[in-house]
C-alpha cells in the first residue's frame, strides 16, 4: 500500500469517527488489533456495542466503499468482535456490525452509514 492511500485511508477514518460522533456514537477504540485481526472504530450507541469497518475511496468509479466489505471481511470483523467482547467482559451487550463508506469529493470527504451492515451468523453479501 503506497503512503498516498494509507493517508487517504487515515484521513477517511478521522473522517468518518466526526461523522458518528455527530450522530451520537460515543468512540471507544481506533484502529483495535488483537491476534485474530482489526477493526476501524469500537463504539457505543446507545446500549449496543458497535463494531465499524470504514472503507475510503477517492472516488466511486469502482462502486460504492462499502461495497469492499465482503463476507470474508465479514468473518474476520466477526471474530474480532468476539475477541474484544470477551476481552472486555461485554458478552451481554447488544452488538451491531456498521459500515461507514467515506467518499471523497472536491477535497472534502463525504460519509455514508450502513447501519447494521450484516449479521455475523448469516454472512453474505447485501
Amino acid at each position: 500500500m503506497t503512503a498516498e492511500r494509507r493517508q487517504l485511508g487515515s484521513d477517511g477514518e478521522r473522517a468518518a469517527e466526526r461523522f458518528l460522533r455527530r450522530r451520537g456514537y460515543t468512540i471507544v477504540a481506533r484502529n483495535y488489533r488483537c491476534r485474530v485481526g482489526e477493526i476501524d472504530l469500537i463504539a457505543l450507541d446507545g446500549s449496543s456495542v458497535v463494531f465499524v469497518e470504514v472503507k475510503t475511496l477517492s472516488g466511486t468509479a469502482f462502486g460504492a466503499p462499502y461495497d469492499a466489505v465482503g463476507v470474508r471481511k465479514q468473518r474476520q470483523l466477526a471474530r474480532v468482535a468476539e475477541y474484544y467482547l470477551a476481552a472486555q467482559r461485554l458478552e451481554d451487550r447488544d452488538v451491531r456490525f456498521d459500515v461507514v463508506s467515506v467518499a471523497q469529493r472536491g477535497g472534502e470527504f463525504v460519509c455514508e452509514l450502513l447501519r447494521d451492515a450484516f449479521d455475523p451468523d448469516e454472512p453474505g453479501e447485501w
